[in-house]
């Protein structure tokens, strides 16, 4: 009777450790959000949480606020990152947030289907360019699955065919806008279809 229990005790354990282990892999991914409009990083913070795996622990209206924030705490998982911010642009952000926190995976997110800008974007670090009108399961793959990231060695190649380091000008920008109502609209429909 003491043999069969020493065995039993040890094989649970192993269980619940093996079980706490995969709960510990299976953690959430920290996700910031830099917008300048408010009302989109609010409604898609709540949307990413609905999907679960994600938690978007930050929100920040400009890449200087964003940077500010990384001089003084560990990076998230990944940054959704605008790209048109009033007078300010989330491409001349990415390579200071690559130098504050390496690990971190940055995903433009943009209405702006601007293949210069595209480019740009992966020769200064980001993981990926998405489009506010994905679906928002698209979206939420692309956070949750870094493997499928660009290989490394595509900016490498890239490097010298990357345009110019310089401010993006307004004069620039397409026609798209980045306060889409239609873009809002979507988005409060997609809070409003899934589970609460």
């Amino acid at each position: 009777m003491g043999n069969e229990l020493s065995t039993v005790v040890p094989a649970e354990a192993t269980k619940a450790a093996a079980e706490a282990k995969s709960k510990d892999s299976k953690r959430n991914v920290r996700v910031w959000l830099v917008d300048d409009d408010e009302q989109l990083r609010t409604m898609l913070a709540e949307l990413l949480g609905k999907f679960g795996g994600i938690e978007c622990v930050r929100h920040f209206s400009s890449p200087d606020a964003l940077l500010s924030a990384l001089a003084s705490k560990p990076g998230p998982d990944v940054i959704l990152l605008d790209v048109q911010m009033g007078e300010r642009s989330g491409l001349d952000a990415v390579r200071p947030i690559k130098s504050l926190t390496r690990s971190t995976r940055v995903l433009m997110f943009t209405t702006a289907n601007n293949r210069d800008w595209r480019e740009r974007a992966f020769c200064e670090g980001a993981s990926d360019y998405l489009l506010k009108t994905s679906d928002m399961e698209h979206v939420v793959e692309r956070i949750r699955n870094p493997a499928d990231d660009p290989a490394p060695g595509w900016a490498i190649r890239r490097r010298t065919s990357c345009p110019p380091e310089r401010s993006m000008q307004r004069s620039q920008t397409v026609s798209v806008t980045e306060r889409s109502p239609r873009l809002l609209s979507r988005t409060l429909k997609m809070l409003r279809i899934l589970p609460g």
